[in-house]
Order: C-alpha cells, then structure tokens, then sequence
C-alpha cells in the first residue's frame, strides 16, 4: 500500500512539471492535462497509462501540424498568386485610367508621319526610313495601346530648339511662337500630356550646351545655346498648356552614319554626344520638377543601333517600340 502511495505521489510529481514546461500544448494538449489532472489521485498504473496516452496524442498532435504547415505552404503559394494577379490587375487599371485622355508631342523628323503633323511641317516618314506604316511610328503605338487621343503631332524634320524664338511661321525652331502656341485640342483644349522629344538636330548641328539649368530667365530673340533655347521652350509650353503633365525626353544613342555596322558614337563639331544634350535635357527637366523620359535606357544602344535604327538616328520599326514602351511607362507611372 505505501509502495502504491509512493508510485502516485511521483506520477503526480512528473505530470505536474510536464504541465509547467508546455510538454502539452494546443486545444487537445489543454483536454488531455484536465484528464491527467484527474488521475494524479488514481494509482500509480492509472497514471502510467495517462502519460501513455499523452504521448499517442502529442504524436498526432505533431502529424496534424505538419499537415496543416503543408496546407500553409498551399496557401502561400496560392497568396503569391493572387499578388501576381493583383500585380497584373493594376496594370490593366492604369490602362483603364489613362484610357481617354489625351496627350500632344513636340517633335523632330523622329516623331514625324506624312499626313499627321501640321500643315507647313516637314514630314521625314513614309517616304524615308524604314517606318512605312502609322501603327508602327512610337506615338501611334502609345496612342493604341492605352487608348489615348492625340491631340497635335507638332513634329516637324530637321527642327532644332535653337533658334529665333519670335518666329510665328518657322517650324524649325522648338523654342518659337509657332511651335509652343500649336499644341492645343478643338477649340484650344489643353492636353492632359505634352511629350517633348527634341534636341537631335541641336546636336547634329552642334549647337553649344550652354550652362543653364534650367532656372535662368532667358531673352526672346535669337537663343543661340541649346540650354538657353531648351529652358524658354519650357517656360512658354509650361506657360500656355497649366494643367498639362510634360515629359521631356533624353535621345536616343546616336551612331556615327558615315562608318559600317556596328557603329561607334557621333562625337558632333563641339566633341558632345548625345549623351551630353540628353544629360542636359535630364538637368533642366529636374530643377523645372518634369518628370524624365529617358530613352538612353529603351532598349536602343550603340550595340544594336544597325537593327534599331535604319542610319544611325531614325528608327526601325524595332527602335520605335522601345520608344513607346518607354513612354507608356513614364505615363503609367505619373
């Protein structure tokens, strides 16, 4: 009998710190330790077979939680799913909000298409280059694939930014009266976007850089730095169009067209890339607070500029599709 005493007292002793160390954990662990709390006052065989019992329910305790860490897995898997949907989902939201807007470039021979730009304008494609079809040109293809309206093409071929900006009839000058004041929808709307893609022919032509950035007041007259001809576009364009959103655009890398394929950089009359004016465009852009296009990154380098372009400065079909994308990607993001 006092062996039998002895045996529960010590039954009792091991139940009672398995419970204070969380040997039983969870919903079931908490029914078995009301079960063991009952048999620290049977005998000590009884409380024998209680602890047997416990270890058969923490077994399958322990299959259930694997079980269920498995389902978990499921279930994060599913999760990364949907957030790769929700991803694809917000895409097609922008899409649907940029749907119906409208927008209005300034541009050179790069942006330009017989038939669509302004009359008076000087059109390069179709009949140069290799870009033989509207849906191919880089506006044609944002204006498609977000379902947006284009008010005025106001691109013209060979047009600098330099220039005289009293002009009311050249369209050759980016920065004149003509250019600036020809962006406007029927009956004067303002764009909801301005894309302002210039300063190819600036560099071409080797007009100077200059050092404004952007932030000093410019004279009207004959702008001679390609700078101060590219700050007094903006003052004008930001001044006539309030509520558009402008985005000013970097160039795209330029080859030098006089040698084979692969081409090598065109270092111009003043030894300047093109990096150089887009690194100027990117500057002025900055200190005005306009968000920046910037195509050195499209897609089009010196590497592939044989396949990207059909001279070394005009786009293929290829290189007008890293235009776009770069473009739809800077509106998506505004």
């Amino acid at each position: 009998m006092r062996r039998a005493v002895l045996a529960a007292v010590c039954a009792a002793a091991v139940l009672t710190v398995l419970w204070g160390c969380g040997g039983a954990t969870g919903t079931a662990g908490q029914k078995n330790d009301g079960v063991a709390g009952a048999d620290m006052q049977e005998s000590g065989a009884e409380s024998e077979a209680s602890a047997e019992q416990d270890r058969d329910d923490s077994a399958a305790k322990s299959v259930e939680s694997g079980a269920a860490e498995a389902d978990g897995g499921g279930e994060t898997s599913e999760q990364e799913g949907q957030d790769t949907a929700a991803g694809q989902d917000s895409g097609a939201d922008t899409a649907v909000q940029l749907a119906g807007t409208s927008f209005s470039i300034l541009g050179d021979s790069i942006s330009t298409f017989q038939g669509y730009n302004p009359v008076g304008y000087y059109a390069f494609f179709p009949d140069n280059g290799e870009v033989k079809n509207v849906e191919d040109a880089w506006w044609q293809r944002v204006a498609d694939d977000l379902e947006l309206t284009l008010y005025v093409n106001g691109s013209s071929s060979g047009a600098t930014v330099a220039g005289d900006s009293t002009g009311t009839e050249d369209p050759q000058c980016g920065c004149n009266e003509l250019r600036t004041n020809d962006l406007s929808g029927p009956e004067g709307t303002c764009p909801d976007r301005v894309v302002i893609y210039l300063g190819t022919n600036d560099f071409l032509k080797a007009i100077p850089l200059g050092d404004n950035d952007g932030t000093r007041l410019v004279e009207e007259g004959e702008v001679e730095t390609f700078s101060d001809a590219y700050t007094l576009m903006l003052d004008k364009v930001q001044a006539n169009y309030p509520l558009a959103e402008i985005y000013c655009c970097t160039l795209l890398p330029l080859g030098d067209y006089g040698t084979d394929t692969p081409y090598v950089d065109f270092v111009n009359g003043v030894r300047l890339t093109s990096a150089d004016y887009g690194d100027k465009i990117a500057l002025i852009a900055k200190n005005r607070g306009l968000p920046v296009i910037d195509l050195s990154e499209c897609g089009v380098a010196i590497e592939n500029l044989h396949e990207m372009t059909s001279d070394g400065v005009h786009p293929t079909e290829a290189g007008m599709a890293c235009i776009a994308e770069a473009v739809k990607e800077a509106f998506a993001a505004q």
